[in-house]
């Protein structure tokens, strides 16, 4: 990449070089030969700004077209690679682009995949030993080890969440974010929980149907998990659609509000001691948010509790 953006500094160089040389050379022309007609350097001039322009889109364009890949991997992983076409530097870059990208999606999925064989592998002896643990005399103990071993297998089942969180492979289409979220709220209101949804977007988002559908729940349920309820309103801001869950907790602290975000954080001593989990649903609802071209912020609402705003592009 370096010795691409090398290749066409030194090339944009050399045609600025030419191109001053050019025109001192026809300046010095235009004086010898008695030429001041206002026209004449009129035309002049404006071939110079049209050569310059000319210049500057064929130097400009192979890096506008590697930044705008650069963006769409940034959003998904399997966004089709950069064309191998051009000068042999934009060949070179895109080649190279290519074969990093192929290197990425390679690495997710063999992650992805060797996580989810040790999670199957994982199943017998967890089992066993449930079946076993049946048979300890001591009641009080016993209870305990089923406990720890169940908090263990929800240990490696959210660990594997979390790597398919990255995992693109699911296409992507026209989800309406609104119907999305009334299905979703109005689920958690009949299993008995404080869930009220107001406003609209009106507008779809392109995003895996899935995805999104565990995104949204796991801040749903997030909510109540550590703040008794959830307030989800819905509104169109520019380009982007928003969404605010907020719920009745005590907050976070100010300066543990990005933390969050990094898995396996709990902050107990800020939410609540009563609650379970591994602290991983904001990183996939993250993750996931991130890979859809959104985002997902975090604040302390002015009246009480947190407010989770997730952003994604119309």
């Amino acid at each position: 990449m370096i010795a691409f953006l090398n290749s066409m500094t030194a090339r944009l160089v050399l045609f600025l070089t030419l191109g001053t040389f050019l025109t001192v050379i026809l300046a010095f022309a235009f004086v010898a030969q008695g030429v001041h007609h206002p026209v004449i350097m009129m035309i002049y001039f404006v071939c110079l700004l049209v050569l310059a322009y000319l210049v500057s889109r064929v130097a400009i364009r192979p890096l506008r077209d590697l930044a705008s890949a650069a963006t769409r991997l940034g959003a998904d992983i399997a966004s089709s690679p950069l064309p191998e076409r051009g000068p042999t530097e934009v060949r070179e870059a895109a080649v190279a682009f290519n074969a990093m990208q192929a290197r990425i999606r390679r690495d997710l999925r063999e992650r992805t995949s060797m996580l989810a064989a040790i999670t199957h592998d994982l199943q017998t002896p967890v089992t066993r030993l449930r079946l076993r643990l049946e048979k300890v005399p001591d009641g009080e103990l016993r209870a305990k080890l089923i406990a720890d071993l169940a908090a263990m297998s929800e240990t490696i089942r959210e660990g594997l969440d979390l790597a398919t969180s990255l995992d693109a492979r699911e296409p992507l289409q026209r989800v309406d974010l609104d119907s999305l979220i009334e299905s979703l709220c109005t689920d958690a209101h009949d299993a008995g929980h404080d869930v009220t949804a107001s406003g609209t977007t009106g507008t779809t988002v392109l995003a895996s149907p899935n995805a999104l559908r565990r995104c949204v729940t796991n801040l749903i349920d997030n909510a109540i998990a550590y703040g008794r309820y959830a307030r989800v309103s819905s509104a169109r801001e520019g380009g982007y659609a928003a969404v605010r869950i907020r719920d009745g907790g005590p907050g976070i602290p100010a300066d543990r509000l990005g933390a969050v975000l990094d898995p396996f954080v709990r902050l107990e001593t800020s939410r609540s001691r009563e609650t379970g989990g591994t602290g991983i649903g904001l990183t996939i609802a993250n993750n996931i948010a991130t890979r859809l071209g959104g985002s997902i912020a975090l604040r302390n609402h002015p009246e009480g509790g947190l407010e989770v705003t997730l952003r994604l592009p119309t």
